[in-house]
């Protein structure tokens, strides 16, 4: 694999992995008796898998699609594992849905939530895994950086600014300052 190639995935899955992150660890120390513990949980949980179909949409409708025009079996593996993630996304959602619906079983639920969310991160961070070793690989043996990054405007022209917000959020924490100042400038031109 080229290092000093442009790496597609660097900006949205160091936001991923910070965001899953959290909500797990947040899961962990919630106080789910305290109302206002567990609804700031249910609007991380609810911020962080916005974010991943946010990703996945977007992956799917420009970098897929893109690579699909030169190899329509490349990205069959990945939109196979979408599917497979955004299903353990809407049965996470529905047990942060039943944390109001059932406080008197929230204790049941946040444990149950807790154990498939471990699950769902390991997953996750899988997948992330293999598209930076395979998809990547593919990515740039079909396009130059040049077109890669005409990619990621598309991407970027494409999202609304609710959605750049959220982005921001979990990316500028968790990269060093030099990408912070460049990703913030890039920020201010689709905004």
């Amino acid at each position: 694999m080229q290092t000093n190639r442009k790496k597609v995935y660097d900006f949205p899955h160091k936001a991923i992995r910070y965001g899953i992150s959290k909500l797990v660890q947040e899961s962990g120390r919630t106080d789910y008796s305290d109302p206002k513990d567990a609804l700031q949980l249910i609007e991380l949980g609810k911020e962080v898998f916005q974010m991943l179909k946010i990703h996945a949409r977007d992956e799917e409708g420009v970098s897929l699609r893109h690579l699909e025009k030169k190899d329509p079996q490349t990205s069959l593996k990945d939109k196979e594992e979408h599917r497979y993630l955004e299903e353990k996304i809407e049965k996470l959602e529905s047990l942060l849905d039943r944390f109001q619906a059932e406080i008197e079983q929230v204790q049941f639920h946040s444990e149950e939530f807790y154990t498939k969310l471990i699950r769902f991160q390991t997953d996750y961070f899988s997948h992330m895994t293999r598209e930076e070793e395979e998809t990547q690989v593919r990515l740039h043996l079909y396009f130059s950086d040049p077109e890669l990054e005409d990619h990621q405007k598309e991407i970027m022209n494409s999202l609304q600014g609710e959605e750049l917000k959220i982005w921001a959020k979990y990316l500028i924490p968790n990269v060093p300052t030099p990408i912070k100042n460049r990703f913030e400038e890039m920020l201010k031109t689709y905004s």
